[in-house]
C-alpha cells in the first residue's frame, strides 16, 4: 500500500508509504490520496486530518522514475498523470475540516504543495524544503497556487527560479511553516493542536474553510459584506450555534468537544 490511513480519537491520519522513494508520487499513490481524503470527508467519526510521511522524507514530490516513462505515452496519458498529481494536492486543500501537515523530514516540489495543501503545517526543526524541479528542468506546478497563497507571488517566484534547498528556520519566517518544533516533541504537537481543532463547531470550521477562499478573491465592499453577513445569520440559527451557546451559558462542553 502506498498510502496508510488510521482514525483514532477523531483524527484521521493519512500516511505517505513509499520511504525508500521518499515518498515521491507515483499514480498508486496520487490516487490513493483523493481516495483517503474523500473518504475522510464524508465520515461524521472524522474531525481532523493529519498527512504525514514514513521514513526520513515528507514527501520528495513527483516520482522521477514514473515521469521519465512519460515521454513514450500519449498527451492524452501525459495529461491524465499530471491531472492525477494536481489531483492530489487539490483533494487536500478541498478538504472540508481541519488538515495538518506533519512534516518530519524533506518537503520537496510537488511534496511542498501537498504540505501547504494542509491548514496548518508543523515541522521538525531538523526538516529542509525546495522548490528544486527547475533545477532537473521540471515545473512544480501542483505547489503554485498553494504557494502563492502561503508566502506571495514574489516569493513564490523566487522560490521557483532558485530551486534550492533551505532549513526549518528558513521555511518559518518566509511563511512556509506555521510552527516548528524539535522531532521529538512532533507528534506530541500535532496531536495537541489537533485536539484543539476538535473544540471547534464542525459546521464553522467547513464555512469558514469555503468562505476564506471565497471571499479572498472578491473586493472588500459592500456586496461582500452583504454575503457575509446572509452566512451569519444563517449560521447563527444552526444547530451548532444553539448548542454552542447553550453549552457556554450551562458552563459545560458542546457535544462536538466532549
Amino acid at each position: 500500500m502506498t498510502v496508510l490511513t488510521r482514525i483514532e480519537a477523531g483524527v484521521a491520519t493519512l500516511t505517505l508509504n513509499r520511504p525508500r522513494e521518499m515518498n515521491a508520487f507515483d499514480e498508486a499513490t496520487a490516487h490513493g490520496i483523493v481516495d483517503a481524503v474523500e473518504g475522510f470527508a464524508v465520515d461524521k467519526s472524522v474531525r481532523v486530518l493529519v498527512i504525514a510521511g514514513d521514513g526520513s522524507a515528507f514527501s520528495a514530490g513527483g516520482d522521477f522514475r514514473w515521469v521519465l516513462e512519460w515521454p513514450a505515452m500519449d498527451a492524452i496519458q501525459r495529461g491524465d498523470n499530471a491531472d492525477a498529481m494536481m489531483g492530489a494536492v487539490q483533494a487536500v486543500y478541498d478538504f472540508p475540516k481541519p488538515s495538518i501537515a506533519r512534516v518530519q523530514g524533506a518537503a520537496v516540489g510537488g511534496g511542498v504543495g501537498l504540505m501547504l495543501a494542509c491548514d496548518f503545517t508543523v515541522a521538525a526543526s531538523t526538516a529542509r524544503f525546495g522548490l528544486t524541479s527547475v533545477r532537473n528542468g521540471l515545473l512544480a506546478g501542483i505547489a503554485i497556487p498553494v504557494l502563492i497563497e502561503a508566502v506571495g507571488p514574489r516569493m513564490a517566484r523566487q522560490l521557483l527560479m532558485h530551486g534550492g534547498m533551505f532549513d526549518s528556520a528558513t521555511a518559518l519566517r518566509i511563511g512556509l511553516v506555521d510552527q516548528v518544533v524539535e522531532t521529538d516533541t512532533l507528534d506530541v504537537t500535532v496531536a495537541a493542536l489537533a485536539q484543539e481543532l476538535r473544540l471547534g463547531a464542525p459546521s464553522v470550521q467547513t464555512l469558514a474553510k469555503k468562505l476564506v477562499t471565497r471571499i479572498n478573491a472578491l473586493p472588500h465592499d459592500s456586496s461582500t459584506a452583504g454575503i457575509l453577513g446572509g452566512h451569519v445569520a444563517n449560521q447563527s440559527v444552526s444547530e451548532d450555534a444553539i448548542e454552542g451557546m447553550s453549552a457556554f451559558l450551562d458552563k459545560r462542553k458542546p457535544r462536538w468537544a466532549v
